[in-house]
């Protein structure tokens, strides 16, 4: 169960084996069930995940109930709410399983206590926050300059498993459209 976790770490950081020991040591596995939520919205985020089998669905719930998604997360992803991890702030956003869902996770505290001793996690902390600021500035760019139409090519060009795994609820949600638009847009491409 920890195979994935340590190729996705030694693919992102030099560590050695007895680094990376003392790192998977830090992580336990979790399995969900399909439509079990993982947080509760006014705590903070205390966990991350690591995605071995399974689909993550991070999403915030508008005033009028509407569910607007953020991100998914696949296989070999990570996953947590990062400004409430960072922060220790209330979480503002819900993860739930899309699907029977294999993890392993680390505590915030453990997180943060290999920052302080090991140098080689500072560099895996730094490579996710990047990415993650990369990956949500082209979101929220996406969604500035470019229509559906443009936004579901792109999906399809970036992210095709998720339209063949996901529903087209999802699906659309995430694009921030309705059903029947993602319906005439697939019907069209």
């Amino acid at each position: 169960m920890y195979q994935q976790l340590a190729k996705y770490i030694t693919d992102r950081i030099v560590v050695n084996d007895e680094q990376l020991q003392v790192i998977l040591s830090y992580f336990k596995a979790l399995t969900l069930k399909k439509n079990e939520v993982i947080n509760n919205l006014g705590n903070p985020a205390r966990r991350m995940y690591f995605v071995n089998k399974g689909c993550l669905r991070v999403y915030f719930v508008k005033e009028d109930g509407a569910e607007v998604t953020r991100r998914f997360a696949f296989e070999n992803a990570l996953s947590t709410s990062l400004t409430s991890f960072i922060s220790g702030e209330p979480l503002t956003e819900i993860t739930k399983a899309i699907e029977t869902t294999e993890l392993v996770y680390i505590s915030r505290a453990d997180f943060y206590y290999l920052l302080d001793v090991l140098p080689c996690w500072e560099k895996f902390y730094r490579n996710l926050l990047e990415f993650a600021y990369v990956n949500n500035t082209r979101r929220l760019q996406s969604f500035v300059t470019q229509d559906a139409t443009e936004r579901y090519k792109l999906l399809l060009k970036e992210n095709p498993h998720m339209v063949q795994r996901l529903s087209n609820k999802l699906v659309a949600n995430y694009l921030n459209i309705s059903q029947e638009a993602l319906s005439r847009l697939k019907s069209k491409i």
